[in-house]
């Protein structure tokens, strides 16, 4: 919204375009609205052999392409399915404990899947 209304003061652009952009820019802020309130539910994660289990979504360990760990202290794991350029927003959660990270890290590396501990993107 904070992008809207500066294109709108500062006139830059047709005054009927930046009205049309409205339902965009309203779209994008309901997205984060929901994802604010929904971001915080905690949710069970579950290690089988041929899939993992991410609240309450079953990914098949042939379908992961990579899986992301970014930060130290509160990691963020982001799991990158086979196909896709970005990691999907719901891929993306924060564990608490290391030591589910280590299994998630070892579980990956016997599926032969690439465990990347670096900055990655992720799509609404």
């Amino acid at each position: 919204m904070g992008l809207w209304s500066f294109f709108i003061i500062t006139a830059s652009w047709d005054f009927h375009l930046a009205f049309a952009c409205l339902p965009v820019f309203l779209v994008i802020e309901g997205i984060l609205i929901y994802r604010a309130f929904t971001a915080r539910t905690p949710f069970e994660i579950v290690m089988r052999p041929e899939n993992i289990t991410v609240k309450d979504r079953i990914i098949e360990a042939s379908d992961i392409k990579t899986v992301f760990v970014r930060g130290y202290f509160m990691p963020v794991i982001g799991i990158r399915p086979k196909g896709n350029f970005l990691v999907p927003y719901k891929n993306c959660f924060r564990l608490e404990n290391d030591n589910y990270i280590k299994d998630l890290s070892e579980w990956a590396e016997q599926k032969q899947i690439k465990v990347s501990h670096k900055r990655f993107m992720r799509w609404l």
